[in-house]
C-alpha cells in the first residue's frame, strides 16, 4: 500500500516496482484508452500536480492498479 497525496510520487513509486519510465506508462495509457496525450503535458500535469482525477484512474488501470478507499480504524 502507497501512502502518499503526491501523485507523481505514486506514479513513481509504481514505475520502480514495475520496471517502467514514465514515458512507457503514458505509451500504455495513449494504446489502452485511444488518447494522445504528449509527454510535455504528461509530464506538465504531473509536476504542477494538476492530473484530473478521472485521468489519474485510467492512467492507473492502464497499467494493472486501482484505488482502494477504505474508512479508518
Amino acid at each position: 500500500m502507497i501512502n502518499n497525496k503526491d501523485i507523481k510520487e505514486v506514479l513513481m513509486i509504481i514505475s520502480h516496482r514495475e520496471g517502467l519510465k514514465q514515458g512507457d506508462i503514458l505509451d500504455i495509457y495513449n494504446r489502452t484508452y485511444n488518447k494522445n496525450i504528449t509527454k510535455q503535458s504528461f509530464s506538465r500535469s504531473l509536476k504542477d500536480n494538476t492530473m484530473k482525477y478521472i485521468t489519474f484512474l485510467e492512467v492507473l488501470d492502464s497499467i494493472g492498479y486501482e484505488i482502494e478507499i477504505k474508512k479508518k480504524i
